[in-house]
């Protein structure tokens, strides 16, 4: 290998390196920051809290929609509802809302700790994956085999 080669092969190396870090530590902040939003959403929540019974409108891969009347207005929330999982389209619901912005509602009973498993799901994935390829990118050193002592069979 050329001088020239190793350069640039010194160079690939290290900028895998970098990216895997990067991805790494993208996935656990992105995931940190998921997590601190559905808490201070939960907080909102419990400090002005109003309670009702939903109906489920809509159910896609990306939200859940519920309709309800908070203090005899009809709210229809555009970002759907937290913690949606196991709802389906039809189903009445327990709903806790914040009274102050009725838009900010979740499913009675459930809370930010509904987030943690969905929200490392990326990490888990993203940072093993990232540190195979900061190894595999990581440099060989060359080590020469011990040498064992040959014994005289005299």
């Amino acid at each position: 290998m050329t001088g020239r080669q190793a350069r640039r092969a010194a160079l690939t190396r290290r900028i895998v390196r970098v990216v895997a870090v990067l991805v790494a530590a993208f996935s656990l902040l992105t995931a940190g920051l998921i997590l601190m939003a559905c808490i201070v959403n939960d907080l909102r929540i419990d400090q002005d809290l109003g309670s009702a019974t939903a109906t489920v409108t809509e159910v896609t891969a990306r939200r859940s929609a519920v309709e309800f009347d908070a203090g005899g207005r009809q709210v229809r929330p555009v970002t759907g509802v937290l913690y949606p999982t196991g709802l389906v389209e039809g189903q009445r619901v327990q709903v806790e809302f914040r009274r102050a912005n009725p838009d900010l509602v979740r499913v009675s009973g459930r809370s930010w700790t509904v987030a943690v498993l969905p929200a490392l799901s990326v990490p888990a994935i993203a940072v093993p994956l990232s540190a195979l390829a900061y190894a595999a990118a990581s440099p060989r050193v060359h080590r020469p085999a011990p040498r064992i002592p040959r014994t005289d069979p005299r």
